[in-house]
């Protein structure tokens, strides 16, 4: 027969076991109802997010913004002559929607396209929408790069917003990981110390 501390151990095993099973399962739960809610929030709410396209923005590199620079000066030039529906058929060569390719843009000097990925095209957009702005384009100029700012922002929104839902569900679950694993650390302890070893029996 096994002995009371034997006993003990082995109790406080099975508890460690089907604490892990249990946190494991309750990130899991959380994880699918968190991406229940966010696809609930995605529908529900208009899909820009200016808070999130900023803060991308803002950390882009060198690299991206010379992207967004050639892209804006490309749409700007083909603009000057064409309107939007042919300039975006001459200009845009691809559309895949994908992080690091989400759409390819032909360059008007050497025609090879140039792929854009969600940094660059961000970038590109907010150079789009305040060259629209500025003096000294006409009306059609205007128009037509405002709409190559709209339609691009189309194709980003969806990858922006998955990134702010994938953020929230990763922050959710380690939240809620570390607070299980800390729950169980105290039971495990206080367990610990409310468990004494059997006195001698008397002879």
């Amino acid at each position: 027969m096994e002995n009371f501390e034997e006993r003990r151990l082995r109790d406080r095993g099975v508890r460690r076991q089907s604490a892990r099973v249990r946190r494991g399962a309750l990130v899991v739960g959380l994880m699918l109802l968190a991406g229940c809610h966010a696809r609930n929030r995605f529908s529900e709410s208009k899909p820009n997010d200016t808070a999130a396209r900023d803060a991308r923005f803002n950390a882009t590199s060198p690299v991206a913004d010379k992207m967004a620079e050639l892209g804006r000066d490309t749409i700007v030039t083909e603009c000057s002559h064409e309107s939007y529906a042919n300039a975006s058929k001459g200009l845009i060569v691809e559309e895949t929607a994908l992080h690091e390719d989400v759409f390819s843009l032909r360059d008007r000097i050497s025609l090879t396209p140039n792929a854009y990925n969600l940094d660059e095209a961000l970038g590109l957009e907010a150079l789009l929408r305040a060259e629209a702005k500025a003096p000294g384009h006409s009306a059609a100029q205007a128009d037509c790069i405002d709409e190559f700012a709209e339609h691009f922002e189309t194709l980003t929104d969806v990858l922006v917003q998955a990134d702010k839902v994938q953020r929230e569900l990763d922050i959710s679950a380690f939240n809620e990981a570390t607070k299980a694993a800390q729950t169980e650390d105290q039971l495990e302890k206080q367990t610990h110390e409310s468990v004494q070893p059997a006195a001698p029996s008397p002879r």
